[in-house]
């Protein structure tokens, strides 16, 4: 049943995603090609058939980058709200899956379009960017990459591994903490929506204030500086000391994540379960 949900959901979010990624593309590839023909015109004809027309696509483009971002998170939480807890909430809990089963249904598809409008932004900027001059650099960038991943193995092939967990424990992270202060905000009779928002900035907050404490204790711990650092010395060359300084970094991002991820996730379990509230 899960599969069904799930593939629900990216047959009625797809209308939305699709189109958006596709238009910030032709937005990314007209303005490319305006900003080339303007090198070829003269400066007569310039201002009116190429300045202008160029500089409208540009602001149209980096609108679209801001858009992509935004829009996504609205639908997200769009969805979640409409169908969970909104007024089709009491069709979509008949259903014979379980509160957490729904929420997966949402945030499987919401982690999937994530990563998939970074890509669609990073790929837009390599059409901005690409043409015949820096085509080269782009293939000796991906060419030295490549190298530079076998020559630094094992530790190029752990760091990467650790930011694909790193960015994937993020969008979880992210996408659980809107959902949570959702369901939070949703135990409220009137003005929901204003209680969720309220709600996600004392939960940011509350981040914000155990990551301070976190950091300040760890360096004022008296024993860990210098056993850590201690342990960076029997290390074979520098090299593998920054590897090992980077790496332990990501992996406490990681942790972190995960730690108020599952904590997110807890409440709204509970909260579902327990005392769920629709509109």
């Amino acid at each position: 049943m899960l599969r069904k949900l799930i593939k629900y959901e990216f047959q009625a979010t797809a209308r939305y995603f699709l189109p958006m990624y596709l238009l910030l593309l032709v937005f990314a590839g007209l303005t490319h090609l305006l900003i080339s023909v303007s090198f070829s015109v003269n400066d007569t004809l310039r201002t009116f058939m190429v300045e202008i027309p160029s500089a409208v696509m540009s602001f149209a483009y980096v609108a679209g980058l801001v858009g992509v971002s935004v829009i996504t998170v609205l639908l997200i939480v769009a969805r979640f709200y409409k169908n969970l807890l909104g007024n089709e909430g009491y069709l979509s809990f008949t259903l014979p899956v379980t509160p957490m089963q729904h929420v997966w249904g949402k945030l499987i598809p919401a982690l999937v379009w994530g990563i998939a409008g970074c890509a669609v932004m990073i790929l837009s900027i390599v059409i901005l960017a690409m043409d015949a001059n820096t085509l080269p650099y782009f293939a000796k960038i991906f060419g030295s990459l490549g190298e530079a991943m076998v020559r630094e193995a094992p530790h190029s092939w752990v760091l990467f591994f650790l930011l694909l967990l790193l960015l994937v424990s993020s969008f979880l992270h992210a996408y659980l903490e809107i959902y949570a202060a959702i369901v939070v905000g949703c135990q409220v009779k009137k003005a929901r929506i204003l209680a969720g928002f309220g709600t996600y900035v004392g939960f940011s907050m509350v981040e914000q204030l155990i990551a301070s404490i976190a950091i300040t204790a760890l360096v004022l711990f008296p024993d860990f500086p210098k056993n850590y650092l201690g342990l960076l010395q029997y290390m074979q060359t520098a090299k593998d000391a920054a590897y090992i300084v980077i790496e332990s970094m990501v992996g406490c991002l990681i942790l972190f994540n995960v730690i108020f991820g599952t904590t997110y996730y807890f409440i709204i379990w509970q909260l579902l379960k327990k005392r769920l509230n629709l509109e």
